[in-house]
């Protein structure tokens, strides 16, 4: 798997030494920067687009799989992007994406894409068979409809959520949609959720998207609030949904980054709002955000072993 390090943000220019093994094994870095303040938190269709066109040419499908650190999760709702030139890649095979979060990502935002609203975009594209989120620990979850949950994807099994804990508060409404109660990963530890989450990917060819908020706050510095999952389960979450299956891409998010918000003043305001509401007041410590690369590093050695 061949490995790129997108720019969007300033969270990876720091990682000297993410970035120098990147381009040691024939990767690239690919320098966004000026999309990033309109694309962060959530953009326009326009906005996406001119993405898109970027990545087209800068990833074309026909160099086969590829492993994409993005920066920021603000900017997790690039992953359809990515998804979409996995699915160009792989052929006529379905595919598993297989979602590490702490946060659900699946409300409705219209028209655009939200960092929050991209598994409903993902989960409904030709050739994704569904989509297996781990980890949530986010109060998302307690209240889906009052967040704006699109629950039609869980009824329709595209989606299937899979919380760290009872203490998550998943809600009896996502239960209902999905017409029986899912596992948790401290409910069946995490041996055993391991063994679980590997017969719940049924496709062949697997897709892995991390949002390192899904960690716990010790192992990674994200902009947003964080998890209970340890990298050294995450690890051997990611080889379990891999086992015997052909790994078609993945990405990585969830380094922070000073937040640069545009897209013209209006939809900057709007966004620093939303931030003041949704995300932590003040940024990790710098001794926490420093470990963001040794993770990065980790998954870089992590997904040259894994798929079959």
């Amino acid at each position: 798997m061949r490995t790129a390090v997108l720019h969007l943000d300033d969270a990876l220019t720091p990682q000297a030494r993410l970035r120098e093994a990147v381009c040691a094994g024939g990767g690239r870095e690919i320098d966004c920067r000026d999309l990033g303040p309109e694309l962060r938190l959530w953009t326009r269709p326009s906005s996406l687009q001119r993405l898109r066109d970027r990545l087209a040419q800068a990833l074309p499908a026909g160099e086969g799989p590829m492993l994409v650190f993005a920066g920021s999760g603000d900017f997790h709702h690039i992953t359809p992007t990515l998804v979409a030139r996995a699915l160009a890649s792989a052929g006529e095979r379905e595919i598993t994406v297989v979602h590490f979060d702490n946060h659900p990502d699946w409300v409705t935002f219209e028209p655009g894409a939200h960092c929050g609203s991209w598994v409903g975009h993902v989960a409904r594209l030709p050739g994704v068979a569904k989509v297996v989120t781990v980890g949530v620990c986010s109060r998302d979850i307690e209240r889906p409809e009052a967040e704006g949950a699109d629950l039609q994807l869980v009824r329709d099994g595209k989606v299937e959520l899979y919380a760290y804990g009872a203490e998550s508060g998943v809600a009896q409404e996502i239960y209902a949609a999905a017409g029986r109660a899912w596992p948790t990963i401290s409910g069946l530890g995490e041996e055993a959720f391991a063994a679980y989450l590997r017969e719940r990917v049924t496709t062949d060819a697997v897709y892995v998207t991390i949002d390192k908020d899904v960690l716990r706050p010790e192992d990674a510095g994200t902009n947003w609030d964080q998890g209970r999952t340890s990298p050294d389960l995450l690890a051997a979450l990611v080889r379990a949904a891999a086992d015997g299956r052909e790994v078609v891409g993945a990405d990585v998010v969830g380094d922070w980054s000073a937040p640069a918000y545009g897209g013209g003043l209006v939809n900057a305001l709007l966004k620093r709002g939303e931030a003041v509401l949704d995300q932590p007041w003040r940024p990790p410590p710098p001794e926490v955000r420093v470990r963001n690369e040794d993770v990065n590093l980790m998954l870089l050695e992590l997904f040259e072993g894994v798929g079959a």
